[in-house]
């Protein structure tokens, strides 16, 4: 992409991070809150790597029609008698794929060993599909209209690996329309997967396994949560003789109180709780061993939170460690990007009872990459992600905004992962 265009502005932009000023109130004041995010860097967020080459050259290309959205076709390659068909993880319109074959009946496993097909590494959690007579209509069709590749082995592969299920969703949304939840449905819309609509009043009734295996909770829908730009509608919400009646079954908020018993039962009895961004907080409710990470000693010696003055991240990109051998990093890189606005950040005590996967976190004080980050050297240590096992399900919690908007697409494979990890069946091939 040639920078010595119109757009040259616009294409930086893009492609290298935002250093925002440090702008305070009065010298050791509170930050002077900006009107809106502060670092974006669209090809971080993407999972795009790039260089900036510093001298003129010219190659041969083909231009594209303006209109071109569909990526370029791929193959299925074939190999005589084919046991069955590898795909990567680290793509995400893989899901997509995933989802048609769960669909048709046929079987679909994650593996526990990275596989390479030609020196290409596929991705941790490399995907594999038997062969069968529903599989390869679908892989080659996805070949052809959505660019994702499918590679035929002679032999079925062995070692420990996850069998998945169809899922059934409910994505939680509050009366009046939450604005995180309305980029989950047209993400979940976009690839393919089956999924309800759920109002608090559904989850304060109870019953949830007999309609979901997974409940999603988008940032800023649990009233309780902390930290994030949410949303959401907060309050009590509106009287219900001001709402015409078909509307009122909306009406209501998620709260300790009346939602997380039932969401327990939910967990206990096989289901997963996945929460987002500002929601994540519900991990504690819910009593997984989890505590708020940007801390310090009160007068008092017990932790309060730190104030504005010293620790402020208004929405900004940041660099993290995953551990991409966990299942809910499956397809991620070893270091990557997040898009943090405001996160929850926990730690777990030692010793606890419940044991929780660390998948992503802050290593080091310096994790800024594009935007402004006051008292950044806080984060040191403190976790991002986290999935743990609670009685027959799963709770995950990804605290930061990896679906913020429907945008960082490299960091998509988290939330999906995170659908399908409960109802997965741990099994050898």
């Amino acid at each position: 992409m040639k920078t010595a265009q119109a757009f040259r502005p616009a294409v930086l932009d893009m492609f290298e991070p935002q250093d925002h000023p440090m702008d305070f109130a009065y010298p050791g004041g509170p930050p002077k809150r900006p009107y809106d995010i502060t670092g974006w860097t669209l090809a971080t967020q993407m999972g795009v790597k790039f260089d900036r080459v510093m001298d003129a050259f010219d190659v041969t290309a083909t231009k594209l029609p303006f209109a071109t959205e569909k990526p370029l076709p791929a193959s299925v390659a074939s190999v005589a008698n084919a046991a069955g068909y590898l795909l990567s993880h680290k793509i995400n319109d893989s899901f997509i794929v995933i989802n048609r074959l769960l669909k048709a009946g046929a079987d679909v496993y994650w593996l526990a060993d990275e596989k390479s097909v030609g020196g290409k590494a596929l991705g941790t959690g490399t995907v594999y599909v038997p062969a069968s007579a529903a599989a390869l209509p679908i892989l080659e069709k996805a070949a052809k209209e959505l660019g994702v590749p499918a590679y035929a082995v002679a032999a079925k592969p062995t070692g420990d690996a996850m069998k998945l299920k169809p899922i059934r969703i409910g994505l939680v949304d509050l009366y009046g329309g939450s604005m995180p939840s309305g980029w989950l449905r047209f993400m979940l819309e976009q690839y393919e997967f089956p999924f309800e609509v759920v109002f608090p009043q559904v989850l304060d009734a109870g019953n949830l396994k007999s309609s979901f295996d997974v409940i999603v909770f988008p940032s800023g829908t649990y009233a309780e949560g902390r930290g994030g730009r949410g949303g959401g509608r907060g309050g009590s919400g509106p009287s219900p003789d001001s709402i015409p009646e078909e509307f009122r079954s909306m009406l209501g908020t998620v709260t300790s109180a009346k939602s997380v018993p039932s969401l327990k039962t939910f967990v206990e009895e096989g289901g997963t709780v996945l929460a987002l961004g500002a929601s994540a907080s519900i991990g504690e409710a819910m009593g997984l061993p989890v505590k708020n990470h940007l801390v310090e000693k009160g007068p008092d010696g017990k932790d309060v939170p730190l104030p504005g003055e010293k620790f402020y991240i208004p929405g900004s990109v940041l660099t993290v460690s995953y551990n991409n051998k966990d299942p809910l990093a499956f397809g991620m890189p070893d270091k990557g990007y997040v898009f943090f606005d405001t996160s929850p950040v926990f730690n777990r005590p030692e010793g606890s009872i419940v044991q929780a996967s660390k998948v992503a976190w802050f290593e080091g004080k310096q994790n800024l990459y594009a935007g402004w980050a006051v008292g950044q050297e806080y984060l040191d240590g403190g976790e991002l992600a986290t999935q743990a096992s609670v009685g027959k399900g799963k709770l995950v919690l990804i605290g930061f905004e990896a679906t913020f908007r429907a945008t960082p697409h490299g960091t998509f494979k988290l939330f999906f992962n995170g659908l399908y990890l409960g109802s997965a069946a741990p099994t050898k091939l």
